[in-house]
């Protein structure tokens, strides 16, 4: 993962919006962020790591994280980041949260939003798990991308089962955790073995030479068989000419009897045939104009009924026209007054007006005199509330006269401030400059003790070690050599007449070398060899800690200059702010005047205060008081309006009455002349309704009568038209009568009332004739066919008998044939699973082995912890490179029986201690080597092209030449692809990174960011 930008708001000291852009920091390869303690460096590696994963190092979920996060004097907080993933893909990742409006601690759940950027344009994702995307889980992202403060030993202090879980995660060892597999396989195994050996229990009994048995006995039975089933055939046959002889003779008995009740119905038929004849015809010629003469009675009869009832409605109608006419004759002189009766209603309806204006004007009168009063007391309010306001502004503007200057006691507050600040950098220089004079005199005499010539040491040493490095080679070329010569002796000492050389291949020796004893040359041999590689590191560590004094004496002499330098500087700001001091009334060196006016400059201040306190508060009364008489003047002339409009309506009823008078109504009581108006509108109302109703009532009468009197003449016609419908009817059925078989239409009718199903009568004759000759031609066939034959009981009985013996016999044959079929084809059936089943047994039995010892070899994931110790032991390798050279090969990690880290000191004989034993330092140093080497790791298997490191401390742990070697490895990183970051407050580091940002806290606006 390579970071692109970084947006952050908000959060911790981040108040107002700041932006990294990671670019040019990531192309430099090497850079840092500097700032003091508590400036914000940390927060930006919590802004990643909280945005990425929702997870921070110093808060969890528990300690309310997004309110602690969020900035006190912020309502929002906004982080984001945009990077390259290890596959080479644009993501930018947002997380947002603000602050309840109505509660400031309760901040809202943050919402979270991840973009791939895919042809310029960024595409919301349906997921915001970055996980996937990254490749590691929070917990190894801070363990190799991004180590937080406090966390960098957490990797070589993990426990056993940690860092195996750490391994499997980041170089995919799950893939070598095959426990579960196998077992699931070794359980499904056993079971379908177990199965199998529960089916073949069941074929115990099956074997050849018992369906061999079967065999034997099946064909027995079926010779027997064949030769029952051709008797049964012969008697079949015989039997069956009996039977049908019997059910011919049978056969021509039933019909003859049946032939006789056929004969005796022949009479009964041909009666209900007649009568079905002279059925049809009066139907057919009668039934219909019946119908219509019945249906035209009925309706003559409905018609003079309905005529009747029609008279009788119209009679009623007549009536109660003649009554409402004379209703209306006596409304109507009350109807004609209705108008001047109106007009005395409205007269009364203008003095009830009146006396209820009169009325109020009464009111109105009262409340405006109380105003009146109130508006006076308030005036003598107002101009006692601005004499009060006089003598404050007075008094307060003596005391802003008497006020020493504020602007000239700042000004010589951050004079005298300043001189302290100069004065106590001075102090704490000098104090340096001892101390840096104390530690170069302690170099110096040590190096005395190595009687150290600069200009000679070197070229010494090399003439010394050019020297030692040639002997060396001699001596080896002496060891091949004699070790060469060993070789050949014991091959020649091994040769055998007849065997061949295993050098040159022959098989004759005639001339076999004779060897001597070198045994002791070689070990004079190996003594100077280790004798030259003691001298080589003797003058090895000599010369390195020669050069270590040299270069811790080169940098203290540095820093004394630079410190001198320091020292001349804060002198001349001294003098420079010393010359600055203008303030004729005040001393430079005694504060004692310039304290004692600050403190009457607080007390004259509190005083203002309480005085422009006091004068707000009487101005505000004062508003208060014209307010309410600027209120109370209102609504005088409110109520003095409403006298006027309410005198003016009284003018206007008085000249609107007609009929009444106002003087005889004035002194009246309102209640009584209220029921008098009410009455006199009632009955007004009353005549007026009345009169209306009944005209439309008797409208709507002459109109019913008018509709009535057509509805009668209408039926009168109806029927004159019905009863000539009957004559004609009449005259037609005379003239069908005389051309009929009936006499009389009381005969016809009667015919019809039989109301005979003829369908169904025409269907039951026509059946019987056909029946009856067919049964009669039946007769004569079967007579014709048994003339000449005689059936004999006795004969067919005996017959029949055999049959059923013979038929016995051969079901019985047939049972045992298919019982002995069926018995064999199940035989061999079993016999063919039984072999099949073996066949499985035989397999299942050999892969139930297999897969026990490969149980048994992947038990308890040791198999994975193999795997995960080969590479942690391959990373311990990759850590050395880097560790030797920061403890200048003193110290060596390498990796225990138990799997845990070790340190090898080649200051102690080699031996083996506790990572825990490591100083600060140190521990700082072999974290740093194996957290890069992890990171290389992580790089060569997510195959990056870059990968990126970020550190949070260590840096103040370690001394200047440890900084020099740690630096130089982290430059190193650039030839390698890596980008490296690291957050430090050690001024020193920022002169020798390349580029850097500094981070600055500002009261009013937070902390901002610099690039440098």
């Amino acid at each position: 993962m390579i970071p692109l930008k970084l947006t952050v708001e908000g959060i911790y000291s981040y108040k107002e919006r700041q932006t990294i852009d990671f670019t040019a920091l990531t192309e430099a390869g090497l850079f840092g962020i500097f700032g003091t303690v508590g400036s914000g460096k940390s927060s930006i590696l919590e802004a990643i790591t909280y945005v990425l994963y929702g997870e921070t190092e110093r808060l969890n979920a528990r300690d309310r994280r997004a309110y602690n996060m969020m900035n006190l004097k912020s309502n929002r907080s906004y982080i984001e980041l945009d990077f390259i993933n290890f596959e080479n893909r644009t993501f930018r990742v947002t997380r947002e949260f603000k602050r309840n409006s109505k509660n400031f601690e309760d901040v809202k759940s943050p919402t979270v939003v991840l973009y791939e950027k895919i042809d310029e344009q960024w595409l919301p994702q349906e997921s915001s798990n970055t996980q996937p995307i990254i490749g590691l889980s929070y917990e190894n992202f801070k363990r190799t991308i991004i180590i937080p403060q406090g966390q960098f030993k957490e990797f070589i202090e993990l426990g056993a089962k940690e860092r195996t879980d750490m391994m499997k995660e980041i170089f995919q060892l799950h893939r070598f955790d095959l426990q579960d597999k196998v077992t699931a396989l070794y359980k499904k195994n056993q079971s379908e073995l177990d199965q199998l050996n529960g089916q073949l229990m069941g074929f115990e009994e099956i074997s050849t030479e018992r369906i061999q048995t079967v065999r034997e006995k099946l064909m027995a039975e079926r010779e027997f068989f064949f030769k029952a089933q051709d008797a049964n055939k012969l008697l079949q046959e015989k039997f069956q000419e009996l039977k049908n002889l019997k059910e011919d003779f049978l056969e021509l008995h039933k019909m003859k009897s049946l032939f006789q009740d056929l004969s005796k119905q022949q009479q009964e038929k041909e009666q209900i045939r007649q009568r079905l004849i002279r059925f049809e015809e009066a139907y057919a010629n009668f039934y219909h104009i019946l119908q219509v003469q019945e249906k035209s009675k009925q309706e003559n009869s409905q018609e003079q009924e309905r005529l009747q009832r029609e008279k009788e409605k119209s009679t009623e109608i007549q009536q109660m026209t003649q009554q409402l006419s004379l209703q209306l004759q006596q409304i109507r002189p009350q109807y004609e007054r209705l108008t001047q009766r109106r007009t005395s209603e409205l007269d009364l309806e203008l003095i009830l007006q009146l006396i209820t204006f009169t009325i109020e004007i009464k009111r109105v009168n009262e409340s405006a005199q109380k105003g009146r009063l109130f508006v006076e007391e308030t005036k003598e309010q107002q101009a006692q509330g601005k004499i009060r306001i006089q003598k404050t502004e007075a008094s307060l503007q003596q005391l802003k006269q008497s006020k020493p200057s504020a602007n000239e006691l700042m000004e010589l507050g951050q004079w005298y401030t300043r001189q302290q600040v100069i004065q106590q950098q001075e102090n704490e220089l000098q104090q340096q400059l001892l101390a840096l004079n104390s530690a170069i005199s302690a170099l110096q005499l040590d190096l005395k003790h190595y009687n150290f010539d600069a200009a000679e040491f070197d070229a010494d040493y090399a003439s010394e070690l050019l020297e030692l490095e040639t002997k060396l080679a001699k001596l080896n070329d002496e060891k091949a050599h004699l070790l060469l010569q060993q070789k050949l002796t014991q091959f020649a000492a091994n040769l055998d007449e007849g065997s061949p050389c295993p050098l040159c291949g022959a098989l004759e020796h005639p001339a076999i070398a004779e060897g001597t004893d070198i045994s002791q040359e070689l070990a004079d041999n190996q003594e100077s060899i280790a004798a030259i590689h003691s001298r080589i590191k003797f003058r090895t560590d000599q010369k390195f800690e020669i050069e270590k004094l040299m270069l811790q004496l080169q940098t203290l002499n540095t820093q004394k200059k630079d410190l001198t330098a320091k020292i001349q500087l804060n002198q001349s700001h001294k003098s420079s702010h010393l010359s600055q001091f203008t303030w004729a009334n005040y001393s430079s060196t005694d504060e004692s005047i310039y304290t004692q006016k600050k403190a009457a400059l607080s007390s004259i201040e509190s005083q203002i205060t309480a005085l422009e306190q006091l004068l707000s508060n009487e101005q505000l009364l004062l508003i208060e008081i014209e307010k309410k008489l600027d209120k109370a003047n209102r609504r005088l002339n409110e109520l003095e309006l409403e006298e006027a409009r309410k005198q003016t309506q009284i003018n206007q009823n008085i000249g609107h009455l007609k009929h009444l008078k106002w003087a005889d109504y004035q002194s009246s009581d309102q209640a009584a002349i209220e029921i008098e108006y009410k009455t006199l509108k009632a009955e007004n109302l009353r005549i007026e309704q009345n009169y209306t109703t009944l005209t439309e009532q008797l409208h709507g009468l002459n109109s019913q009568f008018a509709a009535q009197e057509s509805l009668v003449q209408s039926i009168h016609n109806r029927i004159n038209s019905i009863q000539a419908e009957i004559l004609q009817t009449e005259t037609t059925i005379a003239q069908l009568l005389h051309s009929s078989p009936f006499e009389t239409i009381d005969e016809v009718r009667d015919t019809l009332a039989e109301n005979l199903p003829v369908q169904k009568i025409r269907a039951e004759l026509e059946q019987f004739q056909i029946q009856f000759e067919t049964l009669k031609a039946q007769i004569t066939q079967l007579d014709k066919k048994l003339a000449d034959k005689v059936y004999d009981e006795a004969a067919f009985l005996l017959q029949e008998a055999a049959l059923a013996e013979s038929s016995h016999q051969l079901k019985t044959l047939t049972e045992n044939v298919a019982k002995y079929e069926q018995e064999l084809n199940q035989l061999e059936t079993a016999y063919a699973k039984k072999e099949v089943l073996l066949q499985q047994q035989a397999k299942l039995n050999l892969r139930n082995d297999d897969l026990k010892q490969l149980f048994n070899l992947f038990k308890g994931a040791g198999f994975v912890q193999y795997v995960s110790s080969i590479y942690l032991r391959q990373l311990c390798d990759h850590a050395n490179i880097r560790f030797h050279r920061m403890t200048r090969n003193q110290l060596s990690l390498q990796i225990n029986e138990n799997n845990e880290f070790e340190i090898i000191d080649y200051l102690n004989e080699g031996k083996s201690r506790s990572v825990k034993t490591l100083s600060g330092g140190q521990a700082f140093q072999v974290s740093l080597s194996l957290a890069l080497a992890l990171a290389e790791s992580v790089q060569s298997n997510t195959k990056a092209a870059k990968n990126f490191f970020f550190i949070d401390e260590g840096f103040g742990t370690q001394d200047i030449t440890s900084v020099n070697i740690v630096f130089e490895t982290l430059l190193d990183l650039q030839k390698e692809n890596r980008i490296v970051g690291i957050i430090s407050h050690v001024e020193e580091l920022k002169e020798r990174i390349p580029i850097s940002l500094s981070i600055e806290k500002n009261e009013e606006h937070g902390s901002q960011i610099f690039v440098n």
